[in-house]
Parts: structure tokens; C-alpha cells; sequence
């Protein structure tokens, strides 16, 4: 998880007062190494001792070291290895869902650490789990990881200043596998375990990816004795907080905490810069930052803190009287969980890598080959349902818009047609004819069709096939594209990044714009095809501003807020379809009618009531109702069903911040009934037509007619939007 701009601009300020970009240059030309003081190097001939167990070798070793030589003994890499072990993937969320990856490594025996802007609140820590063994093994196949809970008590000790979460784990997974085979990394009080100019690593999950290292030209740049920071170069991104900082003889010297921006003055102030040299902005993602160097927090000041402040507390005392785990109790086949790799080490303290090698032999019969078995279920690669979430950077060929096939009307099968709406009306404005006749915008098994005067979709219909369904990806930063075949007509006519840039800062200044860059067909539903790259191919082609519509953040996002639209999505399709191929259409109501506030002072849904029109937010006139039709079949006949949800009430107070009201994850049955329409009502409030599919209507529930009908029901307190 990437910390914000104001504790990323903290370091940059620590870094230019030290000018680490001159550091950074005189370290290239090997140029004013700092000479270790005697008790450095004493500790640091110790460590080499117990990484080595040769006193003879320990001066070449360390001398090495002291050097920048990068030459080291193979067993290196084996002890790195069961290091790698403590290392987990950290799953952020709320009891309302996920929020996002971070990184952590277990510090004693059932004790995690990581950063604070990673588990900033008891709550999320709570909620979040961590997940270890979530790498690849040596086919290049994900690995499922095992997941372990973050325990209530006793309490996780977080701390702002220094950026550190600490919590305890729960000893074994719901399925019985025990935290102690992951053993730990010590924490060790001396100051100066690393050298100026020493080359370091780093293990983490960037992006929240799988398992990954960093061990080339990631030189120490500085630190001060005054100073509970120190600065290095590595390779990281947003996902590698929490992660530990390794020395040459696998100590953790720091803990990794943010990324520090190349700047420049511009105007006399402070500017970020790209990779080329240009003054970055917001709109233009994370991955375009020139990213000069990394600041971690000193481990001997996060001991110090903890000896200082919370000598009594539980967790504190674990990690103090934590010894460094017996190899033996690591030494375990790791055959499900790496792929075949076991590592051993005998009683003279020698270490080995054991690799399994397949031999293959061609017997001159042409076979196909077989799928490859797995061997327990921390080695099923990730992909089915039960997989996490993968975090990815958002991709878009514009090149290829002719090759898009669109929305299928005969997706569902034969005698099945779900045909795209038609305009049955210009009360809300007339369509976008591309290239002067067809108003069709054809992506990856979706269309759009636009509304001229609005400069938003009408409706947005896509193909969804579960059982094709390769995704579980998240998408890293919110990259969006306009659509060239739109641009080619006149760049204004759909509403893009001038619009929606400012919303990020919406929480920190709340005159900015509160909406989202609400999708209508959602990025995941789209995330099928017959391998992993179409899949993100075509999840991916929903990030295009023609796709999207202006959608309060509280009635989008549901890892932060009620996101009634995001669940609506995940219980009407996740719940109605039964993992059947969908048609479904997705839009907004163009100048609603009022809903008609309730006994409690809720909403509720009017559709015959009077039209009123939209509002406007900066040049933007903002829809308050969204529909969703859901086309599928049942026993070889069609079935819709169509759903209707408001923003009304945060529309009306957009001028304002509201605080985020929290309700369940998923809705209920019975809710979402309550938020279902009829179809020839739909039909009538959005001027489109959806030919014979009205009728195969299902219909609602008595809750959801009565609803329909602006009639009052019996437990109005249902009735919540």
C-alpha cells in the first residue's frame, strides 16, 4: 500500500536536507565510503561468524562487504531463503472488505510487523489476515497461500511517528497448519548493522504480487545516528511497505516505509518529477514518479521505542526475548508450498538446496500433455474462485478498436437474443452516431452506447461467462482512457480526467469533487477469456471514460462506505446468475424522478413520479438513479430481471462532506428484491427500449411492488438506499 502524498513529501524533505541525491552520485563512483567505527565492525564480525561458521574465512568476508564486492558464499542464498519464509503478503481490510496489499515479516514467535499506514487502526488490524508462502515455484505457477488471521489480543501496538504496526497472529490456520513453520526474523538493538555503500535487500510483495526480491545495486546511502531513519536504493512500489531490509549477513537492519521522489523547484515550490524529467500530477499514476531512492525506519530505534514506551506489553516482550529459530525447526519440505524446493542443514551446520529435476523422455507418440497435479492446497495456482486478489497496472491498446468484437445478443445460447437497447427517444439527448451511422462502441465483449448532450453512456452491455472467469485482479492507481473513436469526433464529448482528477483529494479538501469514476460494466465481470493474458485484456478495456459515469464515492466504493452500487453488483449477479453465462446492461437514469422520503427520512424509489432535472457538479450535470438489467436463462428460457439503485441523497450534499455510513457487505435476499423494477417501468423512466425482453419480466417480490408503486409497506426500515 503506497502511504500518501503527505508522508511521502515528509521524506522527500529528510532526504533533500541530506542531499541523498549527491550521496547517490558519489556512491556510483565508488567515492566517500563512510569507515565503520570499531564497534560497527566488531558486531558486524560476529554476524559474519554465525552466517559463515569459518573463522578463517570471516576477514575475507567482511572485508568483501566493506568493499561493495558482491561475491558471497552459495549458502547465501539458502539462508536468504528461510528468511524469505517470515515474509508475508498482507491482506488490508475493513469489516466491510478489502482495502488494499502491504507487506509484513513475523518478529518472534505469533508477532508481525509492519507499517502503520498498512494497519493504521485496531479495527482494520482486526480484519486484515496474513498470507505466507504466496510466490511462484519453479514452473513459474502462483501458489495459493495460507492464510492466518490477525488476533484481537492482546492489542497491536501502532505508532504513527515511526510508521510501525505490530500485531499478533493466530498460531494456526482454520485448516490446522501451524505459524512455527515460517519461524521468524530477530530484531536486534545495535545501532550500524549496515554499512555506508553496503549492498541490501529487500523481500516483498510489490503491487501485491507474488514473493519478490531485490538484490542488485541497492547500496545504503545514509543514516544518522541522530536520526531513526535511514536511506537506500532498491527496487519497490506501492505493496512493499512493511517490508524487512536485509543486510549482507541476513540481519533486518530497517523496515522498509516509503519511497522518497526526485524534485525540483518549480516557482519556488517543490515539484515531484517524472521519469523524464517533466513536473508530475496526480492524474498521471505512481508508476510515472522518478523514484530516487527508498527511507526505511532504523530497527534498532523501533527496539529502542519499544523498550521505552511498551517494555511491559506482551508483544513487545516476545519480540525482546525472541532467539533466532533452530534451522532444524526450519528445515521442512517445502514440496507443496515452493514447488518441489526442500531445505536442509545437517549437524556440522552445512546447508542444502534440494531441486527436484524432471527428465523428460519422447517415445515418438504424439500425446497431449497432461495438466499438472498438485499436491496439497497450498500449490494450486491462482485462478479459481478461492484465490486472492492480484494487483495489476491497468493496460489499453488503442490501436486495435476494430478488432473488439462487442456485446453478442446471442450470447446466451440459441432461440435466447438479448438485443442492445434502442433509443426510443431524444428527451435526453440524441446518441453519438460513430463515423455518422452507427452509435455502437464495440470493447472487449461489451459495447457502449453514448448520449451526445450528456457526454455520458446511456447504457453500457456486456457478456459475462463465469465459468471462463480468469480474474481476481484489482487494478494499481486508477488509470482511465478516453476513446479515440470519440476523441476523432470531438474531444469534449465525453467527460474525462479534467473532471474526475480532483476527486482524490476530495477527503483531505472537501471543496474538491466527491465522484468516482464510477464504472458501469464493472472491471471484474469482464475478467474471462481462455487464458490469464485475454482475461486482463478484457478486464482492462473497462478503464475507458465512456464506460463510466459520476458516482458519489460513498455510494461507489464499498470498501470505504455503504458502495450501494458495488453491492448491488456483487449480490444481484453474484447471487441470481448460479454461475450462468449473463447479459447485462448497465446506465444511468437520466433526470429521475424524486424519490419519496420515508417515515425514518430514507428514500425511496418513485419511478412515475415527476421528472426533475439533474443537477450540476462543476460542468457536469450528475445522474442520481442507476438501472441494471440482468439477462439469463433457466431451463433453456429467458429470464430478466431489472434493478434500480439512488445516490440521491448524497447527490444533494456533494457541496458537503458527509461521513461515510457503513451498512453490510453483500445484501440480502430480501434487499435485493426491494431494489428490483419492473422492466416496462425501467422502459418508461430511461426512454430505452429493450424489445422483447420485457417479456420475460420476472417479477418482483410483493416487498418490491409495493416499493415500485410508491405504496407504503409493512417494514419500511427495509427500505434503505
Amino acid at each position: 500500500m503506497l502511504m500518501n502524498a503527505a508522508q511521502i513529501q515528509e521524506s522527500a524533505q529528510r532526504a533533500k536536507s541530506l542531499h541523498i541525491e549527491h550521496t547517490i552520485d558519489r556512491l556510483s563512483r565508488q567515492e566517500n565510503r563512510q569507515t565503520a567505527g570499531p564497534r560497527q565492525i566488531e558486531h558486524r564480525r560476529a554476524a559474519v561468524l554465525r552466517q559463515v561458521g569459518d573463522p578463517l574465512a570471516v576477514n575475507v568476508r567482511l572485508e568483501r562487504i566493506m568493499q561493495g564486492n558482491e561475491l558471497t558464499d552459495i549458502a547465501y542464498l539458502a539462508q536468504g531463503l528461510l528468511c524469505a519464509r517470515s515474509v508475508c503478503r498482507v491482506v488490508i481490510c475493513t469489516d466491510r472488505g478489502l482495502l488494499g496489499y502491504g507487506t509484513g515479516f513475523l518478529v518472534a514467535p505469533g508477532v508481525l510487523m509492519t507499517n502503520y499506514h498498512v494497519l493504521s487502526t485496531v479495527g482494520i488490524a482486526r480484519a486484515s489476515t496474513a498470507q505466507f508462502g504466496y510466490e511462484r515455484d519453479l514452473a513459474g505457477r502462483e501458489l495459493r497461500p495460507v492464510e492466518f488471521a490477525l488476533r484481537a489480543t492482546p492489542a497491536p501496538i501502532l505508532f504513527e511517528d515511526l510508521d510501525i504496526a505490530i500485531a499478533a497472529v493466530e498460531p494456526r490456520t482454520s485448516g490446522g497448519e501451524s505459524l512455527d513453520q515460517y519461524g521468524w526474523l530477530c530484531l536486534k538493538p545495535q545501532p550500524g548493522k549496515a554499512f555506508i555503500g553496503e549492498y541490501l535487500t529487500i523481500i516483498q510483495h510489490p503491487g501485491g504480487e507474488c514473493k519478490q526480491i531485490c538484490v542488485r545495486e541497492n547500496k545504503l546511502l545514509d543514516y544518522s545516528e541522530d536520526s531513526p531513519y535511514l536511506w537506500y536504493q532498491t527496487d519497490t512500489v506501492g505493496g512493499s511497505s512493511g517490508s524487512p531490509v536485509f543486510n549482507n549477513s541476513w540481519e533486518v537492519v530497517a523496515l522498509h516505509h516509503s519511497s522518497v521522489p526526485r524534485m525540483a523547484k518549480v516557482n519556488g515550490h517543490d515539484v515531484w518529477l517524472t521519469k523524464n524529467g517533466k513536473r508530475w500530477t496526480s492524474d498521471m499514476g505512481d508508476d510515472q514518479i522518478d523514484w530516487m531512492a527508498n527511507e526505511g525506519v532504523r530497527i534498532s530505534r523501533i527496539v529502542q521505542y519499544l523498550q521505552s514506551q511498551h517494555a511491559s506489553h506482551p508483544l513487545t516482550q516476545a519480540i525482546l526475548q525472541a532467539e533466532v529459530p533452530p534451522v532444524a525447526e526450519l528445515s521442512i519440505d517445502q514440496s507443496e508450498a515452493s514447488g518441489g524446493i526442500r531445505v536442509q542443514s545437517d549437524s556440522n551446520g552445512i546447508t542444502r538446496i534440494l531441486l527436484p529435476i524432471e527428465i523428460g523422455v519422447k517415445l515418438g507418440i504424439s500425446q497431449q500433455p497432461a495438466a499438472p497435479a498438485h499436491r496439497g492446497t497450498s500449490a494450486a495456482p491462482v485462478g479459481d474462485a478461492a484465490a486472492p486478489r492480484i494487483v495489476e497496472k491497468v493496460s489499453i491498446d488503442q490501436s486495435s478498436y476494430a478488432s473488439r468484437n462487442g456485446y453478442d445478443p446471442r450470447f446466451l445460447g440459441p432461440g435466447l437474443t438479448v438485443p442492445l437497447p434502442k433509443i426510443a427517444g431524444t428527451r435526453f439527448g440524441k446518441p453519438l452516431m460513430i463515423k455518422g451511422k452507427d452509435p455502437e462502441l464495440k470493447y472487449w465483449n461489451y459495447s457502449v452506447v453514448m448520449n451526445r448532450a450528456r457526454r455520458l453512456a446511456s447504457f453500457s452491455a456486456a457478456n459475462i461467462d463465469p465459468g471462463k472467469f480468469l480474474g481476481n485482479r484489482d487494478a494499481e492507481g486508477d488509470t482511465w482512457y478516453t476513446d479515440a473513436r470519440v476523441d476523432a469526433i470531438d474531444e469534449e464529448l465525453q467527460v474525462g480526467k479534467a473532471f474526475y482528477k480532483k476527486q482524490r483529494q476530495f477527503e483531505a479538501d472537501r471543496t474538491k469533487n466527491p465522484f468516482d469514476q464510477g464504472h458501469l460494466t464493472s472491471r471484474r465481470d469482464l475478467q474471462w477469456g481462455n487464458d490469464k493474458e485475454e482475461a486482463k485484456r478484457n478486464g482492462d478495456d473497462s478503464y475507458h471514460y465512456t464506460n463510466c459515469a459520476p458516482q458519489h464515492w460513498q455510494f461507489n466504493q464499498n470498501s470505504k462506505a455503504s458502495g450501494l452500487w458495488s453491492r448491488l453488483e456483487e449480490s444481484a449477479i453474484r447471487k441470481l446468475s448460479a454461475g450462468q453465462r449473463l447479459c447485462v446492461i448497465n446506465g444511468p437514469v437520466f433526470d429521475a424522478p424524486r424519490c419519496i422520503p420515508g417515515s425514518d427520512g430514507r428514500l425511496r424509489l418513485n419511478l412515475k413520479g415527476k421528472r426533475l432535472p439533474d443537477g450540476t457538479f462543476g460542468d457536469v450535470r450528475i445522474p442520481r438513479l442507476f438501472f441494471k438489467v440482468i439477462a439469463y436463462a433457466v431451463g433453456g428460457e429467458l429470464r430478466a430481471k431489472a434493478f434500480v439503485v439512488t445516490q440521491e441523497d448524497l447527490v444533494t450534499a456533494a457541496d458537503r462532506y458527509r461521513p461515510a455510513e457503513r451498512t453490510g457487505a453483500v445484501l440480502s435476499d430480501a434487499e435485493v428484491r426491494l431494489y428490483q423494477v419492473k422492466l416496462a417501468d425501467l422502459e418508461r423512466a430511461t426512454q430505452l427500449d429493450f424489445g422483447k425482453l420485457s417479456d420475460y419480466d420476472v417479477p418482483a417480490g410483493e416487498e418490491s411492488s409495493a416499493l415500485a408503486e410508491g405504496l407504503p409497506i409493512e417494514d419500511e426500515s427495509q427500505l434503505v438506499f
